[in-house]
């Protein structure tokens, strides 16, 4: 043991105590192939490194030939001890991995490399046999991953633990995770998701028997979609000195009414009477949300029907779309009645995963920050400084 500056002769295995790495027979022969640099935990200010003479081992009972293991690193090609390896990942909650490499001295890509050792061991078997119902939901991570930046994450709503991370957004992404479910022999009883048809395909396919769930969230944001499409349709027909009036006031359409401040809501009251479609389609969306607001099934599907009535009435091409979309998802819409299951943990879930990818200003390493994804619901969402 020695400073960073400084490094005594190389310590070494007495001949007597040289064992197999494969069967742990002392019937070897040891041949010297080099010198090892192993850092250990701080002492003080000080850096702390082990000088290890290695020896590759031929063993004359399994007739293995390999180089020894060194029992305080967790691994032959490893070049930091297990106590700081340990160290390091205790750290990492509280630090960034450029801190903890600074700290220990490391390089940063080794600091990776132990926390990523560490949770692919983690999450290398994930149990299903107890999970009933599930979430599922699209996230945009950008351009340069996955099928235009999409991955698709698989959630145990009871428990709130990752169950899968898919690359890209259609069902076939989520074909491996059928297959683990049809093995661990456990029986889904709901799913919610959003109204993407390959999503109620794959379900179908996978899961017959499984109640499919369409969460009042993705209704109201499939509807406030639709409100945006109208205002920017709009906005196209006017000439730019009209053009003013509705410009900046896209939150003022799609933010609940009840949460807008008074000079906010006088501008969209202003905007509501001077363009009839916007009033409308913004008087519906507000509507739609009073719907979700009623407990009794019956009279949510009394409501939602007359709403379809209203919608088509309008003659508004994006509502009489939203309608028919309504109408075509009806049993889903109101499984979210019967059921009482939502999907409002996954979204914010997403939000959890945009924070982890700012926090590290985006991952190079698309497989450790999968990794990542699957132990977020053990973090805490924390601003690294």
């Amino acid at each position: 043991m020695n400073t960073a500056l400084e490094l005594s002769p190389p310590v070494s295995r007495k001949k007597s105590k040289h064992k197999c790495a494969s069967c742990r027979s002392p019937n070897v022969k040891a041949t010297a192939v080099g010198e090892r640099i192993i850092r250990g935990l701080r002492t003080g200010t000080k850096q702390t490194l082990f000088q290890v003479k290695m020896h590759r081992l031929r063993c004359y009972d399994c007739k293995a030939y390999r180089k020894e293991k060194i029992d305080f690193i967790s691994g032959s090609h490893k070049t930091v001890s297990r106590s700081l390896e340990r160290t390091v990942i205790e750290l990492r909650r509280h630090m960034t991995i450029s801190a903890a490499a600074d700290y220990f001295g490391l390089h940063w890509s080794t600091v990776k490399n132990i926390e990523k050792s560490k949770l692919e061991k983690k999450y290398k078997s994930i149990p299903l046999k107890h999970v009933k119902s599930i979430g599922i939901d699209e996230v945009y991570l950008g351009k340069k991953r996955g099928e235009k930046g999409y991955i698709t994450v698989v959630r145990d709503l009871q428990s709130g633990a990752v169950l899968h991370v898919g690359k890209g957004k259609k069902g076939e992404c989520l074909d491996a995770f059928a297959e683990r479910m049809k093995r661990s022999k456990s029986t889904i009883e709901y799913v919610a998701v959003d109204l993407s048809p390959t999503f109620t395909a794959w379900i179908q396919n996978n899961f017959p028997e499984a109640t499919i769930v369409y969460d009042h969230f993705h209704v109201i944001k499939l509807m406030n979609d639709k409100l945006n499409a109208i205002r920017r349709r709009i906005m196209r027909e006017l000439d730019d000195e009209d053009k003013t009036q509705l410009k900046g006031k896209r939150w003022h359409f799609l933010m609940n009414e009840q949460n807008l401040k008074i000079d906010a809501r006088d501008q969209l009251k202003n905007c509501c009477e001077l363009y009839k479609e916007l009033g409308i389609a913004h008087a519906l969306k507000e509507g739609l949300r009073r719907i979700y607001r009623i407990r009794d099934l019956d009279l949510a599907q009394n409501s939602l029907v007359y709403w379809c009535e209203l919608a088509e009435n309008s003659q508004i091409k994006e509502l009489v779309t939203m309608a028919n979309t309504i109408r075509r998802h009806g049993e889903g819409i109101f499984a979210f009645w019967k059921t009482g299951i939502t999907s409002a943990s996954m979204e914010g879930f997403n939000n959890k995963i945009g924070w982890l990818t700012r926090q590290a200003y985006g991952y190079r390493d698309e497989e450790y920050l999968i990794l990542k994804i699957y132990d977020l619901p053990n973090q805490k969402m924390i601003k690294v400084l």
